[in-house]
């Protein structure tokens, strides 16, 4: 079976009290009288994938985002409220420290308990347990209590029992943070040569440069969602950005009509490939800025009218369902040959209405194209326009500019 790991529209739902009680006795009776009210929120919401044999696939997001609660369905620990995730394989999993480790046995019987738990013959880890014990470097503490380790030495234990063989599966979560320097890089080594000898490796990292040297693939989660699954040299510059630009609520960016009767018109930026999207719908907005990270939230590119207004016309969004990048029609005109298309093109709505000549006080907004770009770049102004122009030449305008009021 090429398939070892498959999630199908899996989620997991968990409920926290919404007050303290002081006793179990007070929560008892508020349960009974049906005074226990409980907050639902989901860790993973609807996520779909699939690893096939020998693929190493990093998995990367904030924290809070998902990840070490997939790992945790994966390996079986927890299971889902909804959808369906199966594994195929053997499965050795390193998802926090000591996980698996008897703290009152020694380090040499925790070979053997922990090792006949990841599946290891007995006989097995007797012929190779000095290549654990070297590998781990503990020397002389194998034999002290496991309770008397540092948080180190327990991950370099765990390490190395886990990683004696080539599992079907492993599964990592963020243990390449834990000890120092030449140890993380001898880490680094034996999982190449457990990826070289086939195995199929699932990665939790917050170190991009980790997810980059050892996996070609790289799936983003954010607030329990699947935001983007492909080649980790897409993903991780993509991700990072992110990372690194705060978050910014929809209230700060989304002020009120004007008194001239225009509402703001906000432009969200496609992080993966510079793609802009116009929206002017205040509950849309909010639900990009806060539930779709892929999209950036570029701030009021102009203000418009939302209902038409004598000398304007509509402005009409498509979405290509090819690549669900999107078009901007001004008028009727325009928009026909989008409509024309019905299978290539589907007309999602009238933004807002806009001007479709220069007058005094507009400034003139661009929609500019590039050959195998999907969707299309806003210039907001003849500046804006010249600015992107020049900095990426295989662009060029992909019809007249419509006007609006800043």
């Amino acid at each position: 079976m090429d398939t070892l790991i498959s999630a199908k529209g899996v989620s997991l739902r968990f409920s926290a009290p919404t007050e303290r009680k002081g006793s179990i006795k007070k929560w008892v009776l508020d349960a009974v009288r049906g005074r226990v009210r409980n907050r639902h929120f989901l860790a993973l919401d609807d996520v779909t994938f699939s690893i096939r044999r020998g693929e190493t696939v990093g998995l990367v997001g904030r924290n809070g985002a998902g990840k070490s609660t997939l790992l945790k369905l994966v390996t079986g620990i927890v299971n889902p409220t909804c959808g369906s995730i199966s594994v195929h394989g053997q499965v050795a999993p390193l998802l926090a420290l000591g996980n698996g480790l008897d703290q009152r046995l020694s380090g040499r019987e925790n070979i053997y308990l922990n090792g006949a738990i990841l599946g290891y013959e007995k006989a097995w880890l007797r012929a190779h347990e000095e290549s654990i014990i070297d590998f781990s470097e503990l020397g002389d503490f194998i034999d002290a209590p496991v309770r008397t380790y540092s948080s180190g030495m327990t991950m370099r234990l765990a390490f190395s029992i886990a990683t004696a063989a080539t599992p079907e599966i492993l599964i990592l979560d963020e243990v390449l943070a834990v000890g120092d320097a030449a140890f993380q890089a001898k880490c680094r080594v034996r999982i190449s040569e457990i990826i070289e000898g086939g195995a199929t490796v699932f990665f939790v990292s917050h170190s991009l440069s980790d997810i980059r040297q050892l996996c070609r693939r790289a799936i983003w989660l954010d607030r329990g969602r699947v935001v983007w699954d492909g080649p980790s040299e897409d993903v991780c510059p993509v991700f990072e950005n992110f990372s690194r630009t705060p978050f910014v609520p929809a209230a700060e960016f989304l002020p009120g009509a004007g008194s001239d009767g225009t509402v703001p018109v906000v432009m969200f930026r496609f992080r993966a490939d510079g793609r802009d999207l116009l929206v002017a719908n205040r509950e849309e907005m909010c639900f990009i800025a806060e539930n779709l990270p892929m999209w950036a939230g570029e701030g009021v590119a102009f203000h418009a009218f939302p209902e038409a207004r004598p000398g304007t016309v509509p402005l009409f969004r498509f979405l290509r369902l090819s690549d669900k990048s999107h078009a901007f029609a001004a008028g009727d005109a325009e928009a026909a040959p989008f409509r024309a298309a019905p299978g290539e093109w589907k007309e999602e709505k009238t933004i807002c209405h806009v001007f479709p000549a220069a007058a005094s006080g507009l400034v003139p907004v661009h929609r500019l194209t590039s050959p195998g770009v999907p969707g299309c770049r806003l210039a907001v102004g003849d500046a804006a326009r010249d600015a992107i122009l020049a900095a990426e030449p295989a662009f060029a305008p992909a019809a007249e500019p419509f006007f609006v009021g800043m």
